[in-house]
C-alpha cells in the first residue's frame, strides 16, 4: 500500500513575523467571523425555503404544463420549479430602487 503524503506546512513564525502580522491576524479573524455569519444565514435561508415549499405544496395549486408553480400574492412573485425545487421570490420594486 502506498503511504499518504503528509501535508506540508510552514513552521510557526515565532521570532520572524511579517511587518503586517497584526493586520493579517485581524483580517483572518474577521474572515472567520464573516464565515460564521454566512453559515448561520445559510442555515436560516434553508429553513425558510423549506417553510415556503411546504406551504406552497399544501396549497394544492395547479402547476403549469412544465410542472412549475408561478403566482403572485400581494405583489410578491413566487415561482417553484419542481425538478430541483428552485424557489424564486421577487418583491415589487420600491420607488427609487435600481432596476
Amino acid at each position: 500500500m502506498a503511504k499518504k503524503k503528509e501535508q506540508e506546512e510552514q513552521l510557526d513564525l515565532i521570532n520572524i513575523q511579517p511587518e503586517n502580522a497584526k493586520k493579517i491576524l485581524r483580517a483572518a479573524r474577521a474572515y472567520k467571523e464573516a464565515q460564521k455569519t454566512r453559515i448561520t444565514a445559510l442555515a436560516e435561508e434553508v429553513k425558510e425555503k423549506g417553510n415556503v415549499l411546504t406551504l406552497v405544496r399544501s396549497a394544492k395549486l395547479t402547476p403549469l404544463s412544465d410542472g412549475t408553480l408561478k403566482f403572485t400574492l400581494d405583489g410578491v412573485k413566487i415561482s417553484v420549479k419542481p425538478r430541483d425545487e428552485l424557489l424564486t421570490v421577487k418583491e415589487p420594486k420600491q420607488d427609487g430602487e435600481p432596476s
